[in-house]
């Protein structure tokens, strides 16, 4: 309804676990390398817990993306309320192998020489299951019997267990402390902090954007970490239902009276009087209404005979001459002598010879022009050169602030140019910054640029590879073009000057 209204092409708050919006905060990043880590090596068993609706299934989704199909065979398990039979069968399926007519024999037989011809074709398989806390004692049994399928050097089949919080309570029965011994790698994922909310919320903004644009004010992000507390299935409800409120209210900047409205929509729960009173206050439309009313409220009350004599008394009774003689006011606040200015030294590192700019102490005040002789009205070669040190030290000072103020190199669209590839752009320094990590982590030659936009400001443009040729660069935006969480990426070009900073930076 509201996707119009706010530029976006899909909605940016929805609850299926969609691997294009995975935001990699810490925790995420680090249950992955987990995740990779344990198949990479064959640790056999991972186990990987959290609070519910804190991104478990949706990093699942994400691992698998990352896994070459030609180098791994996976098979994920969503729905573990099974018995150890219907477990087994609902396995061999999902890796493409016949589950039908079967005993339990036959079908660990099938999944044994599948494991074995897997492992001749140098390919490692991968069972995830999903919602683990919801498996009976006796399939988490039948799971840790699917281990014993090894040879002599490594384990043939690497299971990854994902669950809630209460898996590994679970675990610690004594009828699973076989299991519990088998298990090398654990991780638990935990609630996004404040900040870590903010990214995230203007992360899946910036994923489903199109032509218009949206953003969230400090206040709101507050008020939505306040709700949810950084998880983000519920970061995600009361989003959505903000921006419903700010879509009603024909605001594209959400407010916190927005998801204030949002949460009383998610209570169903009638607002009460106060609340409400709240929320009509919290407009500004309505703060300038009720300003105007107060003054004139105020002007009218002056105007009254009865009260402009009540006033008349008051100022005549308290400021009376004898109720300020103890105290003298006029000698307080009175300096008997105010002593010359000191010389001003400034100090200003340049660029060039790293040397500090020391200026001379001011001129003393030349007396007017009407009692000099003509001759004597033109400055002093002393005073022209002390003037020009002083705009040059501000100048120096000026290019200094401007080029600490980024940490990222300037872009610059003048020649010679190098060729680059522009994957995404964003306003937010920090949340360009966590892109590129995400993307360096994949591989990519990840960089990022920004540049000058004069009316709509400072913007971080995220780019990958730097190429002398121009094909190279467009067969890459190709590439990455193909993917869908890519899909504006284009090829653009840069100064080489820019590059080359950037480089020395590094060094």
């Amino acid at each position: 309804m509201y996707l119009k209204f706010f530029g976006l092409n899909e909605k940016p708050f929805g609850l299926t676990p969609d691997p294009k919006f995975l935001f990699f905060s810490e925790k995420h990043r680090e249950g992955l390398d987990h995740l990779l880590y344990g198949i990479h090596q064959k640790e056999g068993f991972v186990l990987i817990s959290g609070d519910t609706g804190t991104g478990k299934t949706t990093l699942c989704r994400a691992l698998l993306e990352r896994l070459d199909s030609g180098e791994v065979t996976t098979a994920l398990i969503l729905n573990p309320l099974l018995r150890e039979e219907e477990l087994l069968k609902a396995i061999l399926e999902d890796f493409g192998l016949p589950a039908k007519g079967a005993t339990r024999k036959q079908l660990l037989d099938v999944l044994n020489n599948f494991l074995l011809k897997s492992l001749a074709a140098d390919k490692t398989t991968v069972l995830i299951i999903d919602e683990a806390q919801n498996l009976s004692t006796r399939c988490l049994e039948q799971v840790r019997l699917l281990s014993n399928l090894e040879t002599d050097k490594e384990k043939l089949i690497q299971i990854i267990l994902v669950g809630s919080e209460e898996l590994p309570a679970k675990l610690e029965l004594p009828e699973l402390r076989h299991l519990q011994q088998r298990i090398s790698l654990r991780y638990q994922l935990r609630p996004l902090n404040k900040e870590e909310t903010g990214r995230y919320l203007q992360h899946r903004l910036n994923m489903a954007r199109g032509a218009g644009s949206t953003s969230f004010e400090k206040g709101a992000y507050q008020e939505i970490y306040r709700f949810s507390k950084g998880v983000p299935r519920l970061i995600n409800i009361i989003a959505e239902r903000t921006m419903m409120a700010g879509y009603l209210a024909e605001s594209r900047r959400i407010k916190r009276v927005h998801v204030l409205e949002g949460r009383q929509s998610l209570s169903g729960r009638f607002p009460s009087r106060q609340s409400k009173l709240f929320l009509w206050f919290s407009h500004n439309r309505h703060r300038a209404s009720i300003a105007f009313m107060a003054v004139a409220i105020g002007a009218g009350l002056l105007l009254v005979p009865a009260v402009q004599e009540t006033l008349k008394r008051y100022v005549q009774k308290g400021f009376t001459q004898e109720s300020f003689a103890p105290i003298n006011y006029s000698r307080q606040f009175v300096r008997a002598t105010i002593p010359s200015p000191e010389p001003a030294v400034m100090t200003r590192r340049a660029r060039t010879d790293k040397k500090k700019i020391v200026l001379p102490p001011p001129v003393e005040k030349e007396p007017s022009l009407a009692s000099v002789p003509s001759s004597a009205k033109m400055k002093s070669p002393s005073a022209g050169r002390a003037e020009s040190e002083v705009h040059k030290s501000d100048a120096l000072a000026k290019a200094e602030s401007r080029e600490g103020k980024h940490r990222f190199p300037q872009y610059l669209l003048k020649p010679p140019y190098v060729y680059t590839v522009q994957v995404e752009s964003f306003r937010d320094e920090k949340v360009a910054a966590a892109r590129m990590r995400e993307l360096q982590n994949r591989g990519f030659d990840a960089w990022v640029a920004w540049i000058d936009l004069r009316e709509m400001g400072i913007w971080y443009r995220v780019l990958v590879g730097k190429y002398k040729d121009k094909d190279e660069a467009q067969a890459m935006a190709y590439k990455l073009g193909q993917k869908r969480e890519f899909h504006r990426a284009r090829q653009i070009a840069t100064h080489k000057e820019s590059v080359a900073s950037d480089k020395h930076k590094k060094d």
